[in-house]
């Protein structure tokens, strides 16, 4: 898990696009872990898309107070 950072008009921002990009390929492989019943595999995608998920939250909620 990495938290991209974007300069935005000289404003450092946490960029949410990524984690949500991450956690939507987690998904992915946490549903091709199921078909392949590697249920380890799957429960590892599981939290990876939880973990990336909580980052993108963060990241919104950033932008929003940023604006308010």
């Amino acid at each position: 898990m990495t938290k991209v950072m974007t300069v935005n008009e000289g404003t450092l921002m946490i960029d949410y696009a990524y984690p949500c990009m991450m956690a939507e390929k987690s998904l992915k492989a946490l549903h091709e872990a199921m078909l392949n019943n590697d249920y380890d595999k799957a429960i590892e995608e599981g939290l990876t898309a939880i973990a990336e998920a909580k980052l993108c939250l963060n990241a919104i909620n950033d932008m929003k107070q940023r604006r308010a």
